[in-house]
């Protein structure tokens, strides 16, 4: 998930129609993580110079065929593609920040949030990551869980980031937030609002988020 290689899987997408929208969540039943209870103390200890702003103005991606919505900074870099019956959305934030984000979404309904973790570890390695590593692992519903994730390129070189994994009605979320070791501090808290901006159309598998 490193940025260099965000930015190659962005370059070599072929131009395609993106299926989320830029506008704001319709008004149906959707799940949310609850992120404003759960939401981790983001660079407690960084000195306030080093942390990079939270963004003002944020865009909403919505795909109201696979169920869910996020938000992300305004000037994020996005492309969708569709593999073997699963949607990727691939996106890098704006500087400072440039934040690495993955979006998995595709149709499973015997999946746990077990599963859906190892997808996302397998998913990395896919791409070519080593040594992936899931851990900090917080239940923050019947629906949703978040994670640390951590992994290192052929280069040796360390992201850091989040796993936030969500299961509804059939359909099934994976949405990886990385960015390199060494700015990991400094990015977490958009990172924090980018996961805890995601919600599910339909009240998640459980119905009661």
């Amino acid at each position: 998930m490193k940025i260099k290689l965000v930015l190659a899987i962005l370059t070599s997408l072929a131009v395609l129609a993106v299926g989320c929208s830029k506008a704001s969540p319709t008004t149906n039943k959707s799940a949310t993580n609850s992120n404003a209870a759960t939401k981790v103390e983001a660079n407690k200890s960084l000195p306030p110079s080093k942390v990079v702003p939270v963004p003002a103005n944020w865009s909403a991606m919505v795909d109201e065929q696979k169920g869910y919505a996020f938000k992300v900074p305004d000037g994020t870099e996005h492309q969708n593609q569709n593999s073997n019956g699963v949607d990727v959305f691939v996106a890098k934030t704006p500087e400072p920040s440039a934040v690495g984000i993955f979006v998995m979404a595709f149709k499973d309904k015997t999946l746990t949030k077990d599963d859906l973790l190892k997808f996302a570890s397998a998913f990395l390695e896919g791409l070519g990551e080593k040594d992936v590593k899931i851990g900090d692992l917080v239940e923050l519903s019947d629906d949703y869980s978040l994670g640390s994730i951590s992994s290192v390129d052929e280069k040796g070189k360390v992201t850091k980031g989040k796993v936030l994994v969500a299961t509804d009605v059939s359909d099934n979320y994976v949405m990886l937030l990385g960015s390199d070791e060494s700015e990991f501090k400094e990015n977490e808290k958009i990172m924090d609002e980018i996961w805890g901006s995601f919600t599910m159309r339909s009240g998640g598998a459980s119905g009661a988020s």
